[in-house]
């Protein structure tokens, strides 16, 4: 099974990268909501929407919230492409009857940004952009295999003095059994879409389905997903958990190719290593 899921999902990531930049990428509004929050899929290349336990499952996939036996909390700290800071607080609450609540809050900064215009290339002011996504889900286990869940958002974007705001939903499911887990989810469906002044503009809705098997310590995962501002998506990865508060892990994301003819980046991701 495990050598199985490997082999289609290189085969796929390599069909994967034959395809160019969608027309319709970047055309959403609040796009950090594409950012994710799990220290563990980063690491695995993005896979998430099967593998997602606990905490990792507000934002990922709605359904794992109903896992955990016990109270998790999360906190992260994550400076990207050192311009854009993030903050992630979240944490669950299991209930009776295979239940769970979660909540999180995710802020989005970043630094003074020079203000061009034709006459000032240069820049003769500064200013700010960021965003703020707090969001709250529930999930039950139907049975002993299948869980369900949803999370709603509330998301808002300033970009220099205007602030846009809007309130989406995410919905998943989640089956496990004999170590193999089968995922998915629909994330920013907008309740509200984001509104600037008098444009309203749409969130970056993504279908996103995922595998995972898991044998002793190792894990490995794939996920294909579809974003509706851009083309067909694949991420694989994988994980040996060598102590309970160590693991290795690799992964390959296409998302970072940049075009067509990127095969040889699959085996420089894969040979990557996270601790």
């Amino acid at each position: 099974m495990t050598r199985s899921i490997l082999v289609v999902g290189i085969g796929v990531l390599m069909t994967g990268s034959a395809f160019g930049i969608d027309e319709n990428a970047g055309t959403s509004a609040a796009c950090f909501l594409k950012v994710g929050t799990s220290v563990r899929s980063a690491g695995m290349g993005g896979v998430s929407a099967a593998v997602s336990s606990g905490v990792d499952g507000l934002y990922s996939n709605p359904a794992a919230l109903a896992g955990p036996k016990s109270k998790e909390a999360l906190f992260m700290h994550h400076r990207w492409l050192e311009e854009v800071s993030f903050n992630y607080l979240a944490g669950v609450l299991p209930l009776k009857n295979n239940q769970g609540v979660g909540i999180g809050l995710n802020l989005i900064s970043t630094r003074d940004i020079k203000r061009t215009t034709y006459l000032e290339p240069d820049g003769d002011d500064e200013f700010k952009t960021g965003g703020m996504v707090a969001s709250a889900g529930y999930a039950r286990k139907i049975n002993k295999q299948i869980q369900a869940g949803a999370s709603i958002k509330y998301i808002s974007q300033k970009l220099d003095d205007k602030t846009g705001s809007g309130i989406g939903l995410d919905i998943g499911t989640l089956y496990q059994a004999n170590g193999l887990s089968l995922g998915a989810v629909i994330q920013n469906i907008a309740l509200s879409k984001m509104k600037f002044i008098e444009e309203e503009e749409k969130l970056p809705l993504v279908i996103k389905v995922g595998a995972g098997y898991r044998i002793k310590k190792a894990l490995v995962g794939i996920d294909v997903s579809k974003p509706d501002d851009n083309s067909i998506q694949f991420n694989l990865g994988g994980q040996y958990q060598i102590h309970p508060a160590l693991a290795i892990r690799a992964g390959y994301d296409s998302s970072l190719d940049e075009g067509p003819g990127n095969y040889g980046r699959l085996w420089s991701y894969l040979s990557k290593l996270h601790i």
